[in-house]
């Protein structure tokens, strides 16, 4: 596959910067992001729910919606720099058949949906209400104090498919991964537009399916302080994968699911991207490096439905069981 990206994108996002869930008890969810991962809710209206991280201005970077039905992930959202650049991705998606339309939402500014090329909904928006900051209100923190939405994990049947959408609208490839040396499929591709290694990430499975959403929290202290207090107040099965390190991005990382299954990761500051000479980093099994058990099955296959999206794919073949053993194996990293 070309890991080029669009140096002239039709229009400019700044960043991953929130996402929509259905839940089935609004309450137990707020509790455990809010105690747990150290989210604020900064309203909630109709059975709707916004949360943001302590060091966030933007008005919500995740939203919680009352529901009967199955639980889902309703859209993934994007920021753009502009006003401007909405009316281009409007045009760029209209161009193309994409079925773009503009709509309305309670706290945030102009926003635009569309569709890309594997089925996940997206949608797009320039601004959102400003809120203080409250990082440095520590006595109002909780939890793992989570500071600010990282990025969206999706898995797809064929994620070189998945990600030439996103190359063109500008996003770059951090790292990806092969099985073998000799390998020219990726298994899994990180994506990026701000100044770390990611904002989306394909991994190769049935899809498309959400498999998580990150938040940052200050340093690792966070993470334990997260998983005590899960323990402390009824959430310890919650954790699902970590403590440990990735390889990939040197972060500190803990996978939780909340109430309804939908899996949210915290972790400390990755490393920084974003320079001409960063090109993408390829990795297979005998130039992995991380501390860990191997991830469990959950990990492995389990994943959040988006909204009205058919599955596509098996659970056996197209390199999957590949993906499985790679994401198990822990060599030390070896030059390339």
């Amino acid at each position: 596959m070309s890991l080029e990206s669009n140096p002239n994108p039709p229009f400019s996002i700044r960043r991953a910067s929130h996402v929509m869930l259905s839940v089935g008890d609004l309450d137990q969810s707020l509790r455990f992001y809010t105690e747990v991962i150290g989210l604020l809710v900064t309203g909630q209206e109709n059975g709707i729910a916004y949360l943001r991280g302590v060091e966030e201005s933007a008005h919500h970077s995740l939203t919680l919606r009352q529901s009967s039905d199955e639980p889902v992930c309703e859209r993934l959202g994007f920021r753009v720099d502009a006003e401007r650049d909405l009316d281009a991705a409007y045009d760029y998606f209209d161009k193309k058949g994409g079925k773009p339309r503009f709509v309305e939402l309670p706290h945030q500014g102009r926003t635009l949906h569309v569709v890309d090329t594997i089925g996940v909904p997206l949608e797009f928006c320039a601004t959102m209400p400003a809120q203080r900051r409250l990082h440095d209100q520590y006595q109002i923190q909780k939890g793992g104090a989570g500071l600010r939405f990282d990025h969206v994990q999706v898995l797809a049947p064929n994620v070189s498919e998945a990600s030439r959408f996103y190359l063109d609208l500008g996003f770059r490839i951090s790292d990806y991964f092969v099985d073998q040396e000799q390998d020219t499929d990726p298994l899994g591709i990180f994506m990026y537009r701000k100044n770390n290694p990611h904002d989306i990430v394909f991994l190769t499975r049935p899809g498309p399916v959400f498999h998580h959403f990150a938040y940052i929290v200050a340093d690792s202290t966070f993470l334990f302080r997260a998983l005590d207090t899960a323990g402390n107040i009824g959430f310890a099965s919650s954790l699902e994968r970590g403590p440990a390190r990735h390889g990939e991005g040197h972060a500190l990382y803990v996978y939780f699911r909340d109430p309804d299954g939908h899996r949210v990761e915290i972790m400390s500051p990755p490393i920084q991207m974003g320079d001409a000479e960063d090109v993408p980093m390829r990795w297979h099994r005998g130039n992995r490096h991380s501390w860990e058990f191997p991830a469990p099955k959950s990990w492995l296959y389990e994943a959040t439905k988006f909204q009205d999206v058919p599955v596509q794919g098996h659970g056996v073949g197209h390199g999957l069981r590949n993906l499985e053993d790679f994401l198990a194996s822990k060599p030390l990293r070896k030059p390339e």
